[in-house]
């Protein structure tokens, strides 16, 4: 039986906009368990994105309480929000959010540098190795292609060995081939036992993964597990990761 990586009750999320209250998360109850690969879609304005920022300790909850790993931080300081981002999430962004005058092994080393670990380069270059960049470690994002910068992000996410990576439209910059190759590297990494969770807008997109959550009007919609899902085709000529370089500390 695999343990609960994502556990919320109740969660809710109200903004005030002058003298409006917008629900954008009504009292959702879900559980995402380890090892495995969720689609998050909806409409915009559906709460979707709302509930990818509370999941990723980017922000909090009017009310309702949120378990990530099985220890609740729902009532978390800001301090302490950060510190469970750093160890137990990893990050892929549509925009790849690299620093652009920083090579991609730096850019790597960055949560690392944060989570005060000292030998950062080696875990850094490992990181790139498995997602098939060890050739290009010191080029800047600029010298990369969009597929490059975004395996260096998704790079980055897994350097920590987090619980979960979350990705927001992460192939939502790239053309189709490219991001088919991304998500080949995403299916390779939760094959290898990582809980990988993904907002996208892309049906096609969304049925690479083994189950898929439709948000609308700030309530679950539907949730649904795919029976046969697509098996991305990547061309990278290196995508080592195997079973054992993923394994939980």
């Amino acid at each position: 039986m695999s343990n609960p990586v994502i556990q919320v009750k109740g969660l809710s999320k109200d903004y005030v906009m002058g003298t409006t209250v917008v629900h954008a998360l009504r009292e959702v109850d879900l559980t995402i368990n380890e090892g495995e690969f969720v689609a998050i879609m909806g409409p915009s304005g559906s709460g979707k994105s709302t509930f990818m920022n509370m999941i990723g300790c980017l922000d909090r909850p009017t009310a309702g309480q949120y378990w990530l790993n099985q220890k609740e931080v729902s009532g978390l300081t800001d301090s302490e929000l950060a510190r469970v981002r750093n160890k137990l999430i990893g990050f892929v962004f549509q925009t790849f959010n690299l620093l652009p005058r920083t090579s991609a092994l730096k850019n790597v080393e960055l949560p690392l540098m944060y989570a005060g670990v000292k030998d950062r380069t080696e875990n850094a270059k490992q990181a790139l190795g498995r997602v098939g960049l060890e050739q290009r470690m010191h080029h800047r994002p600029n010298e990369l292609s969009g597929g490059q910068q975004q395996r260096v992000a998704i790079a980055r996410a897994i350097v920590n060995d987090p619980v979960m990576i979350l990705g927001d439209e992460p192939t939502g910059n790239l053309d189709s081939r490219t991001g088919e190759e991304i998500m080949a590297l995403f299916q390779e990494l939760n094959r290898a036992g990582k809980t990988v969770i993904i907002v996208t807008h892309e049906d096609d997109i969304a049925h690479h993964c083994k189950r898929i959550i439709h948000f609308r009007d700030g309530r679950v919609k539907s949730d649904e597990v795919v029976e046969n899902p697509i098996e991305a085709r990547a061309t990278l000529e290196h995508m080592p990761i195997e079973n054992g370089d993923l394994e939980k500390n």
